[in-house]
This record gives structure tokens, C-alpha cells and sequence, in this order.
């Protein structure tokens, strides 16, 4: 299934020409970013644009170093021989042998212990992949990918990671997928993805979602990112009822000024989120600058971008930056 990388943000347009650069490429790469962001879909991305239409007659393979154990992770990236203490008692082949021709990806590969680090860079550099209990090691003709949720020379302060593994990634096509709080443009399209995505799975009508249900979606702080907005979304769809888009009551105690505020501006109506997003950062915006009178820094902070993003949104939205004095 073909991945689509769902997004309005500068960051998000950026992302898409890096997958593009990525996949032309022959580089191995790494994809860094909190958990949640949506990294495995961008490597599921790549791995699309790298094959084409040809892309299910080429392997696609994943583990995650967080959730198995160290000996775990070994057999499965490597495979065993029959008889190796622990293991069940016959032959089998490794991810970096069933990848062959195609893409392995490992994710948060700084939670594998140092030791497995080491292994998982030997076949890096030399694409050997020999089973546990084996002799010899076949030559695997793969394109490996990993993910890290912090940028390498981060890890390495912290004793996170192999040092030489760390080098070995300075080859690597690095792309980087921002967190949702940095993104926020780019919350109300995912809304609208999920929603529709959601509705189509379930066969039921779509829903309708109006400003406060968006407002309370984008000042929500999203630790997890793209993955706790689609598990509220998920649970908001079990809560709605008559076509109305109902937020889970963990969302709906939230205190938020912004709210109140652009009630005032748009009167709670519904709307088509296609033609509204503009309206809906304009009159959070507008308000956010009026209730801190006009200092942008404050403003910033409050809507968590930087000022230079501020900036770039005022011009784009036509947004006096300053109050008019009569």
C-alpha cells in the first residue's frame, strides 16, 4: 500500500523533496524524530518512490529495537542455525536475508544493545549477513534504513550509542520529521485524513467538526504525535453521534483561552475543513497577538512556534503585526 505523507507545514513540503532525493539515491539512510512522528511511514514512502509500481515484488521489512530483547533481536535480524542453545530447533533466516532486493528498516536502533550496534554495523559495511551458530554469511544486496528518535551526536553525549556507529551514519541520507507541536498548520489536515480514512474503513457518513473541536485539537500538546492524534480520532468517531464530531471527555476538560476567543470570530459553525484552515489560524492568530498585546515573542511561545514562523504567518495571512491606533 502506497504511504502518503499528509501535511500543509514548510517542514512537511521539505520532508517530501528529501524522500524523493532519498530514494533516488544509493545512500543507506536515517530517518530521526520523537516517537509518533511517523517515521515508518516515511520509510514506507521511500521504499514506494525507490521501487515504483514494481515496489510489492521488492521486500519491505521492519523491526523495533525498543520492544524486543537483545538476543531476540539478533535471531530476527540475522537468523539461526538448527541446533543454537535457546532457539527452536531448526533453520531460519534472517530479515537481512529476507530483505535481499529490497529495504530493511530498523527502528530506534539506539535501544539495541551496544553489542547488537556492533553486528548491525558490521553488515552495514560489509552486507554479510551470518546466522547465529553459522559458519559463513551470504551477501545481501539490501538498502538498509534506521530511525533514531534523537539526531546521533545527541545519542553519542548520552552513551546511547556504538561510537563507530555513530561515524558510519555520518554516510547516511539523514531526514528529519518535526514534532507535531512544532507543525501545528499541519494538525487540522490530519484531522480531516483520519476522519475521512476512519469513516471510509467503518462505511459510515462522514463528520462534521466544528472550530472548538479543531481549536482543542491544535493546543493539544501530542507527546506521542501523529499517533495519539489518530487514536483520539479513532475514539472521537466512537463518540459521535448525528454526523457531529464529538471529542473524548479527557480532551473536552481542557482549559483553553483560545476557545473562548474565537467563538467570538466564528460562531462554532460548522464548516468544510478544506476552505477553512486558512480562516481557522488567521482567527487563532489574531486573538493569540490581542490577548498579549501584540508582543510577538509572547505570542510565539504561547502558540509554540518560533517568531520567525510567526512572522512568515502574518505576511502569508495578511495579519497586521501590530495594533492600528486611532
Amino acid at each position: 500500500m502506497e504511504e502518503t505523507i499528509v501535511g500543509r507545514s514548510k517542514s512537511i513540503e521539505q520532508l517530501k523533496k528529501q524522500i524523493t532525493k532519498a530514494a533516488k539515491g544509493t545512500k543507506d539512510i536515517l530517518i530521526i524524530g520523537e516517537p509518533g512522528v511517523g517515521k515508518g511511514v516515511v520509510a514506507r514512502r521511500i521504499h514506494s518512490e525507490l521501487f515504483g509500481s514494481a515496489s510489492d515484488q521488492h521486500p519491505y521489512l521492519s523491526v523495533n529495537a525498543s520492544v524486543i530483547d537483545d538476543r531476540e533481536l539478533e535471531a530476527v535480524l540475522f537468523g539461526f542455525e538448527k541446533g543454537v542453545p535457546g532457539m527452536p530447533p531448526t533453520t531460519k533466516r534472517g530479515l537481512f536475508e529476507l530483505a535481499n532486493d529490497g529495504v530493511i528498516l530498523i527502528e530506534e536502533v539506539e535501544d539495541a544493545s551496544f553489542r547488537n550496534q556492533m553486528k548491525i554495523l558490521s553488515f552495514i559495511q560489509d552486507r554479510i549477513a551470518k546466522r547465529m551458530g553459522g559458519d559463513v554469511g551470504g551477501s545481501i544486496n539490501t538498502r538498509v534504513m534506521l530511525t533514531m528518535k534523537k539526531n546521533p551526536e545527541e545519542l553519542l553525549a548520552v552513551h546511547k550509542i556504538y561510537e563507530d556507529l555513530a561515524a558510519e551514519l555520518g554516510g547516511f541520507e539523514q531526514l528529519q520529521v518535526l514534532p507535531l507541536r512544532e507543525r501545528p498548520e499541519d494538525i487540522p489536515v490530519l484531522v480531516k485524513h483520519f476522519i475521512n480514512e476512519i469513516t471510509k474503513d467503518l462505511g459510515i457518513r462522514d463528520v462534521a467538526i466544528d472550530i472548538n473541536a479543531i481549536d482543542v485539537l491544535v493546543r493539544h500538546p501530542w507527546k506521542e504525535n501523529i499517533r495519539e492524534l489518530k487514536a483520539v480520532i479513532d475514539k472521537s468517531i466512537l463518540f459521535s453521534s448525528g454526523g457531529k464530531f464529538m471529542l473524548p471527555p479527557e480532551l473536552t476538560d481542557e482549559k483553553t483561552e483560545v476557545v473562548k476567543m474565537i467563538n467570538n470570530v466564528i460562531s462554532g459553525q460548522e464548516f468544510v475543513l478544506d476552505n477553512s484552515l486558512d480562516v481557522i489560524e488567521k482567527g487563532i492568530i489574531e486573538r493569540s497577538l490581542t490577548r498579549f498585546g501584540f508582543n510577538q515573542s509572547r505570542a510565539a511561545l504561547f502558540l509554540g512556534m518560533t517568531e520567525q514562523t510567526l512572522r512568515y504567518k502574518l505576511k502569508r495571512l495578511a495579519i497586521p503585526s501590530a495594533r492600528h491606533r486611532g
